[in-house]
């Protein structure tokens, strides 16, 4: 950054470090309980809003409630929830809060695994898989505190428990396209591991920065 913070500044973006991090633990943990509904909340209210994720882009102020209030609230989950799991944790930090501490932008590694029950494939099949993912984050301070602005998810992997994720193949995708939830452009091509791809630098670490400029 190019100008000397005050005492005060500095301590005001340790602070927002901690509240941030705190930010994404509690979307981690929402999401492995399936309360999909009350991640919303952790968004920004405004139309600027973004979401990439592997299986579709979501723009504007509702992009959080289609994406999470409709799509994994609703349709991607069963009337019973026995036997479903989610889990997935937050790596490798890397978080850089604003010279002026109003945004921040951050990335994680977040290995996880899931099981669940496949409703829309026939014989609705229960598989435990592998899901690793990292995350570019972009977050914003608002009135009601931090909150996400722009998400972007990265898969490293999505393999069968009992498989090499060197051979192995996703779980079926569901039906995505349609209805409320229906994204606004398709995914962004795949970062997932193939035998055919070398390692690449996705997300790349956020830089230390002064204020947060439409287009980085």
């Amino acid at each position: 950054m190019s100008r000397q913070l005050s005492l005060e500044k500095r301590i005001e973006r340790l602070e927002a470090t901690v509240e941030i991090q705190n930010l994404m633990s509690q979307y981690q943990y929402l999401h492995s309980a399936y309360l999909n509904e009350r991640i919303v909340g952790l968004f920004a209210d405004r139309d600027d809003l973004s979401i990439d994720a592997p299986f579709g882009r979501y723009y504007g102020r509702d992009a959080a409630r289609r994406c999470f209030g409709v799509l994994f609230e609703k349709d991607l989950t069963p009337r019973d929830l026995r036997g479903e799991m989610v889990e997935h944790t937050l790596t490798t930090p890397i978080i850089e809060v604003a010279g002026d501490a109003q945004t921040a932008k951050a990335v994680w590694n977040s290995p996880g695994h899931e099981a669940h029950k496949f409703f829309w494939v026939e014989g609705s099949p229960h598989i435990a898989f592998w899901n690793w993912l990292r995350y570019s984050v972009d977050f914003i301070r608002t009135e009601a505190g931090w909150r996400i602005w722009h998400l972007r998810v990265y898969s490293t992997f999505a393999a069968d428990y009992y498989k090499s994720w060197v051979d192995a193949v996703p779980p079926p995708e569901p039906p995505l396209n349609e209805g409320d939830a229906t994204y606004d452009e398709p995914p962004r091509p795949s970062t997932s591991y193939s035998k055919d791809r070398a390692p690449q630098l996705i997300p790349v670490p956020p830089e230390p920065y002064d204020t947060y400029e439409t287009g980085q």
